[in-house]
C-alpha cells in the first residue's frame, strides 16, 4: 500500500474511537434516503485528493453510503452540513 493509504488507515482507526467516545454511531447527515446505521463510513469535508483534506473529527462526518453519495459532488450542501455539525 502507498503512504496515503497507510495514513488513512491509521487515521480511520483513531476516528472510529473518537466517534464512538462522542456517541456518534449512526449517520449524521440524515437525508430522506438515509440508511441510519448501515454501510457507515467517513465523509470528508474535502475530497481525499484535495490538499486541504484532513483526517480529523472536524473534517469528517459519519455517513451511510446513500447520504455520502448525496453530498459527494454538492459543495454547497457539504459546506452547510459541516457548518451545522462541526
Amino acid at each position: 500500500m502507498g503512504r496515503k493509504t497507510d495514513e488513512w488507515l491509521k487515521a480511520r482507526e483513531k476516528l472510529k474511537k473518537i466517534y464512538f467516545n462522542k456517541g456518534i454511531t449512526v449517520c449524521e447527515i440524515k437525508t430522506p434516503v438515509c440508511w441510519r446505521n448501515n454501510t457507515l463510513a467517513f465523509a470528508h469535508r474535502y475530497k481525499r485528493n484535495d490538499p486541504r483534506c484532513r483526517h480529523t473529527f472536524k473534517q469528517t462526518l459519519l455517513a451511510c453510503t446513500p447520504c455520502h453519495m448525496k453530498i459527494e459532488n454538492d459543495r454547497e450542501l457539504t459546506d452547510s452540513l459541516f457548518k451545522a455539525l462541526r
